[in-house]
């Protein structure tokens, strides 16, 4: 869009990009800040607060490989972000030079990346977003980019998993991917589960 509202917006597009492709809950992209008596170790304070939960640049490694644990059930999540294509394309924006994409390779140099530090901050501020700032501005984007009132920031992870689904990926490798703790609330997650559960209980393709 030509639009400088959007033009402005980076870290909002590379937090969305990361829900949806990761898979993940809108807390481990962005994090929150809690009080400092919260259990957990945090190098980033603010007003009393400290900021937990959300990815960080020392979580990519020289591979773009994304290891983060994640915030509801504290399992350790292996991403590789060169099968992440919209990730991808907003690093490569953010941070020019530090992915290069031909026909033939996917070229990384993680050391034109941040070192450490979170990964989604707000730009105004220099600092991770609070979830209500976050909404709000991903709303405003929504609405700019068509996206009916409806939809929502957290409906990304349901909607990755539904696509997923539809591409033929096997519920299992799905439900591995989200850290659900079981078939039936990958099933739940998505649009077509009971077809995809049925088919993989009989062996059938769609269809049959």
């Amino acid at each position: 869009s030509s639009n400088p509202f959007c033009l402005s917006r980076p870290p909002v597009a590379l937090a969305q990009a990361f829900q949806f492709e990761g898979t993940l809950r809108q807390k481990d992209i962005i994090g929150e800040w809690v009080p400092y008596e919260e259990p957990g170790a945090s190098e980033v304070h603010h007003a009393g607060m400290k900021w937990l939960r959300g990815i960080r640049w020392t979580e990519i490694d020289a591979a773009l490989i994304l290891r983060h644990n994640t915030s509801k059930r504290e399992k350790d999540i292996v991403i590789d972000l060169k099968l992440a294509p919209m990730v991808l394309d907003e690093l490569a924006r953010s941070y020019p030079g530090s992915v290069e994409i031909t026909e033939d390779e996917i070229t990384v140099r993680r050391d034109l990346l941040p070192a450490n530090g979170p990964i989604i901050q707000n730009e105004n501020l220099g600092r991770p977003f609070n979830d209500t700032t976050f909404r709000i501005r991903w709303r405003k984007l929504a609405t700019l980019a068509g996206i009916p009132t409806n939809v929502y920031n957290m409906d990304s992870r349901a909607g990755a998993i539904t696509e997923a689904t539809n591409s033929g990926a096997a519920l299992e490798d799905i439900r591995h991917a989200a850290t659900h703790g079981d078939i039936a609330m990958t099933q739940k997650y998505s649009r077509d589960g009971d077809a995809k559960t049925a088919e993989s209980d009989t062996g059938d393709k769609p269809g049959q």
